[in-house]
């Protein structure tokens, strides 16, 4: 990528952008790639949930019939719930619906 305000390098890798750390030469060098980024913003929320991931499934399988979302579980010490959809309202209600039929953290 052409650096037109100073002289740290960036690259293209396949999908991966890398942009000098300089914030000025970064916004420079971005203007010139970010019509690359358009597309359909995604709104996401989180919510850590004190239950196994198993006893979840039909919850996900529910909120995925009732709203237009996309949900992921991340499992550790707590489960980590991400709802993500294109409607920010939708995630909202999504994420509220599931707040209050689980055990939240």
């Amino acid at each position: 990528l052409h650096n037109t305000v100073g002289v740290a390098p960036g690259c293209v890798v396949e999908n991966v952008y890398v942009f000098p750390g300089v914030p000025e030469e970064m916004k420079a060098m971005f203007e010139s790639v970010a019509p690359e980024f358009d597309g359909e913003k995604r709104h996401a929320e989180f919510v850590v949930v004190d239950e196994p991931e198993s006893a979840l499934i039909d919850r996900f399988r529910e909120i995925q019939e009732r709203f237009d979302v996309k949900v992921g579980s991340y499992p550790g010490e707590n489960v980590r719930v991400k709802i993500q959809g294109t409607d920010e309202a939708e995630v909202g209600a999504a994420l509220s619906w599931l707040r209050e039929r689980s055990d939240v953290a």
